[in-house]
């Protein structure tokens, strides 16, 4: 499991445009959002480094969470 902090991510709608663009490079991907915290949690085989990439093409800051 990968965990992001996502500041910019405020909306129902964020989270819907990361989901997509996590599940563009692995369609299997899980994605479990929690606004009020402002972070994801992607299960993925696909590399953090790519799932980042992912959801910064998509137009989000994102910071690795420990």
């Amino acid at each position: 499991m990968t965990r992001f902090a996502i500041p910019d991510m405020t909306c129902q709608g964020c989270v819907a445009s990361i989901a997509r663009a996590v599940q563009a490079v692995d369609p299997a991907a899980q994605v479990a959002a929690d606004l009020e915290q402002h972070t994801v949690e992607i299960t993925s085989t696909t590399t953090a480094a790519a799932l980042e990439a992912a959801i910064t093409d998509a137009g989000f800051t994102v910071q690795t969470v420990g």
